[in-house]
This record gives structure tokens, sequence and C-alpha cells, in this order.
């Protein structure tokens, strides 16, 4: 029964991820939480299926993908990682986390109230890529949960759906390979994580397609409301985690 809902949970998180481009980790690492599935393993089971279900999605969409920009936000990640690893050895991660979500409930109600009192775009150097890179290192080290920060600063630089899309999965796929290779380095991978990903990748090719299909059906200014939704959510799940 556990594995049946183990397998449930991840391909509603591999949806999610397929329909907005991100999210998968902050929903399905407190629900396998719920159902007292090992943290280990689900952290090494989340992150290989983000990889998996990003390329497809960075395919579908590298004509939308700022490769300079990509470059700026993979070196500020990999200057992030060990930053992301120091807080959880070293810091209080429950305390920043939950700085977290309070940061991204404001930002999301904040930004829903702005659609309807529209701003400029603020005119950010590209050099605050990196800053965003390192944040998103930083979160996704210590709570695999690097793709908001790349959210947040996409709406913050107005990326039209597409390109936010297209540069979060491009990123996904280079910062989760190394993730998924310090992963199976650090000896985080067993025999479950193998059998549930023989069973769940062929379940993909329904799920992928299907949420390809669900994102195509929302336009623009929909999207944008959406993400904004969602981020507000997340930010409730970051405050009530642990």
């Amino acid at each position: 029964m556990t594995y049946f809902l183990v397998i449930i949970i991840t391909l509603f998180g591999a949806l999610m991820r397929t329909v907005f481009g991100f999210g998968e980790a902050l929903v399905t690492m407190p629900l396998l939480a719920l159902i007292a599935f090992d943290l280990q393993t689900s952290t090494a089971l989340i992150g290989a299926l983000g990889l998996l279900v990003a390329i497809p999605v960075a395919i579908k969409y590298r004509q939308h993908i700022d490769l300079q920009t990509l470059k700026r936000l993979v070196l500020g990640s990999i200057l992030g990682i060990p930053l992301g690893i120091l807080i959880i050895k070293l810091g209080s991660p429950i305390i920043i986390m939950k700085i977290l979500g309070m940061f991204i409930i404001l930002y999301g109600s904040y930004n829903l109230y702005a659609l309807k009192h529209p701003r400029p775009a603020l005119n950010l150097s590209n050099r605050y890529d990196y800053l965003a890179g390192i944040i998103s290192g930083i979160l996704g080290a210590s709570f695999n949960s690097h793709g908001v920060p790349i959210v947040v600063y996409g709406t913050i630089k107005k990326w039209d759906s597409d390109k936010l899309r297209g540069i979060l999965q491009g990123h996904f796929v280079c910062v989760g390979t190394l993730v998924v290779l310090s992963q199976l380095g650090s000896g985080m991978w067993n025999m479950t994580v193998v059998k549930l990903l023989a069973i769940i990748i062929p379940l993909l090719f329904i799920v992928v397609p299907f949420g390809n299909w669900v994102g195509s059906k929302i336009d623009s200014e929909h999207f944008t409301k959406y993400v904004f939704g969602i981020l507000i959510l997340f930010g409730f799940i970051l405050l009530i985690k642990n």
C-alpha cells in the first residue's frame, strides 16, 4: 500500500512540474513524509524523477531558453550548493525554511494584487542572474527547492511564460544532473529507489504528454496568475512543514 501511495504522489508531482515548470519537490516531499516514507529514499527518488521530467520539457521549450542567462544561473547555483550543505550541517534549516515561506507568501500575494495594478519591470543587471542562481543552489541543496528562486526572479524580470518554462527546465536539467550524481556518490540510492523508478518511468510516458496538453491550454495571463497562486500555496507548505 505504501508503494502505491508513493507512486501516486510522485506522479502528481511530475504532473505539477510538467504543467507549471516547478513545484514537484514542495508538493511530494511533505506528502511522502506524511506516509512516513524514508527521507533519504524520498530525496533520491524525487531528485531522479525531477531530472527525468525536466529533460523532455526542456527539449520542448529549447527555443525559448536564453543560454547566456542559463549559464549565469547555473554557475551561481554551483556556488550556492556547498552553502546549502553547510546550512543543513551547521545552521537551522527549519527557521530559514519558514522565513522563505513567509517571503514567498508576501511576494505571491503582492504580485496577484499588482496584476490588477500593472507596474514596469525592474531593469535589473544581468549580474543578478548569479545571485538568483546562488540562492537557488542554497535552497536546492538544503531543501530540494531550487526552482522557486528562479520562478521569483523570472517574474521580477517579467519573463514571458515560455521563456520562464524554458529557462526553468534548462536550469533543472543542469543542476538536477549535478544533484543526482552527488546523491549517487554519497550512497543515497538503494534498491527501493531503483524498483520505484522501474515502475514510475513507464507511467511518465502518460503523465508528461498529458501535462503538456494541460499546459498548452493555459494562456500566458492565466499562467502567471496560477504561478503566483502556487507560490502562495508552497509558502504555506514551507511554513507548516516540520
